[in-house]
C-alpha cells in the first residue's frame, strides 16, 4: 500500500540522508579527529589508518579518497597526507598524492603551502 505522499518522500529523501550525514560527518571534525590527533601517536594513526585502509578494495581506493578529501578540514586533510606519506611507498604516494590534487582542487595550494615535500 501507498501513500499520496510517496513520492514526495523519495525525491526529498537524498535531501534528507544529506542533512544526516553532514552532522554525523561534523561531529567527527569536532570530535572524532580532535581527539584521534591529540591522544593518538602519529605511528599509532598510521597504524590505525592502515588497518582501515587494508579493508578498502583497492580497485575502489581513488573513489574513496575522491569522497573523503573534500569531506574534511585542510587540518585532517594535512593528517591524511602525512600518514599516507608514512605508510606508502612512494610510486603509490605519488599517485594517491594526485588523486587527492584532483577531489580537493583550488585548496591544493593550500595543502601543499603546509605540506613543502608535496
Amino acid at each position: 500500500m501507498t501513500t499520496p505522499n510517496a513520492p514526495i518522500i523519495i525525491r526529498a529523501a537524498p535531501t534528507i540522508f544529506r542533512f544526516h550525514l553532514d552532522m554525523h560527518l561534523n561531529k567527527e571534525d569536532a570530535h572524532l579527529y580532535r581527539i584521534f590527533k591529540e591522544r593518538v601517536s602519529v605511528p599509532e594513526q598510521g597504524k590505525a589508518i592502515g588497518i582501515m585502509a587494508s579493508k578498502i578494495p583497492q580497485g575502489r581506493f581513488s573513489e574513496v579518497v575522491a569522497w573523503l578529501f573534500p569531506l574534511v578540514g585542510l587540518d585532517d586533510r594535512e593528517t591524511m597526507v602525512h600518514i599516507y606519506q608514512m605508510m606508502m611507498p612512494e610510486p603509490v604516494f605519488a599517485s594517491t598524492k594526485e588523486l587527492i590534487k584532483k577531489s580537493i582542487g583550488s585548496d591544493w595550494a593550500e595543502l601543499a603551502q603546509r605540506i613543502p615535500t608535496l
